[in-house]
Order: C-alpha cells, then sequence, then structure tokens
C-alpha cells in the first residue's frame, strides 16, 4: 500500500522532479533565445508587413491545427480586442480561420479537412491581405494549401513552423523555424512568444501607445 504524504501537493517529496522543471523551462529559454538571435530580423519584416497591410486597410488571416489552432486565436483575439491595457487603439482586422467549428467541420465533411483553411482564404481573403499559418511540424497539409492558395491569389504569407521547416517553408514569403523536432509543446512556446512580439512591434509601427518604431 502505497503512503499518504502528508503535506500539500507532495511538496517534500519534489526533488526529482525539479529537475525535470528546470529541464525543461531551460532549454525553453534557451531555445527561445536562439530563435530570437537568428530570426530578429525576419521577425520584425513580419511585423512591418502586418503593420503596412492594416495601414492599407488589409486583413491578417491566421490558421493552424491543435495548439497551433489555440495560437492562432489567440494572437487574433489580441489583435481585435486587445493585447495590453496600457495601449489604447482601434480594433485591427485578425482573423483565426480555425475559430468557426461549424465552417470547419463542414468543410471537412464536404471537402475534406485540407480544404478548409483555403476555402475559409477564399471568402474573407483579398489581394493584399496576408495568410499567417502556423505548423509545428511545418507538413501541415491544410496550412500549406492555405498559403499557396494565398500566393495564387495575391495575398502576403508568413509562417511559424518547428524542425527543419517541412513542406511549408518554401510557401511562405517570410517564415521562423523553430530548431526543435520529436514534439510539439517546445516550438508552441517559440511561437507563442514570436507572436506576442509581433503584436507589440505591430503596434509600435502603428504608432500606438509606447514609443514607436521607424519605418
Amino acid at each position: 500500500m502505497i503512503g499518504k504524504c502528508r503535506c500539500p501537493a507532495g511538496l517534500m517529496d519534489r526533488t526529482p522532479y525539479e529537475e525535470v522543471v528546470l529541464d525543461a523551462m531551460l532549454y525553453s529559454a534557451r531555445l527561445k533565445e536562439n530563435v530570437a538571435r537568428q530570426n530578429s530580423a525576419v521577425i520584425v519584416a513580419m511585423a512591418r508587413l502586418i503593420a503596412s497591410t492594416f495601414e492599407e486597410g488589409g486583413k491578417l488571416l491566421l490558421c493552424g491545427n491543435g495548439g497551433s489552432a489555440a495560437d492562432a486565436q489567440h494572437l487574433a483575439t489580441e489583435l481585435t480586442i486587445r493585447y495590453r491595457s496600457s495601449v489604447s487603439r482601434p480594433a485591427l482586422p485578425a482573423i483565426a480561420l480555425n475559430a468557426d467549428t461549424t465552417a470547419l467541420t463542414a468543410g471537412a465533411n464536404d471537402l475534406g479537412y485540407d480544404a478548409v483553411f483555403t476555402r475559409l482564404a477564399e471568402a474573407y481573403g483579398c489581394d493584399g491581405d496576408v495568410v499567417f499559418g502556423f505548423s509545428t511540424s511545418g507538413n501541415s497539409r491544410s496550412v500549406l494549401n492555405v498559403l499557396q492558395y494565398a500566393r495564387e491569389h495575391g495575398m502576403k504569407t508568413l509562417a511559424l513552423l518547428g524542425g527543419e521547416g517541412g513542406m511549408i517553408k518554401d510557401a511562405a514569403d517570410l517564415s521562423v523555424v523553430v530548431p526543435h523536432s520529436g514534439s510539439a509543446d517546445r516550438v508552441q512556446e517559440c511561437h507563442i512568444a514570436i507572436g506576442h512580439v509581433i503584436i507589440d512591434l505591430v503596434e509600435r509601427l502603428l504608432g500606438y501607445g509606447r514609443s514607436s518604431c521607424k519605418k
């Protein structure tokens, strides 16, 4: 019979697990540092492209699957509603294509899942808009297809990827590849950090709140 721990949440028996915490979080921090040092210019270029698109009356369409869908929806919400309370600005037009479950299930049922984002980009996308795809493997067919469609119809394309970039890398005008394979978690942690930095830069480039950057 296993004895019950007499302390809250087993805090007296945590030493082996502290190593798990340290290994995971320090690796994640080092990975973010590596990505930042290798891709800071690309991240700024992504922000400039999005900001100029908003200035010209265009939209940002984001998409991904699973955890990447959550990241796309998360960032779209911070653009349309608010990123930080210290910055007062108008809503910015960003749509997470994966957020509409009715459209996703109808599209998957009627057209095949690999076509769902493409169909929604056909509905909402216009010449000059930006399509931003998220894929931890770099090989998500639904994301690849929508980026290819976007290019063919006058839209600009961005991607946050993992591993070696996969098939999607060549379908994006600008991309950041997080060099981690075998699991999605560490890649997703980098993706959301990059997304937050991009939103911060977009607000600065548009002249809202904090000191704006020169274009």
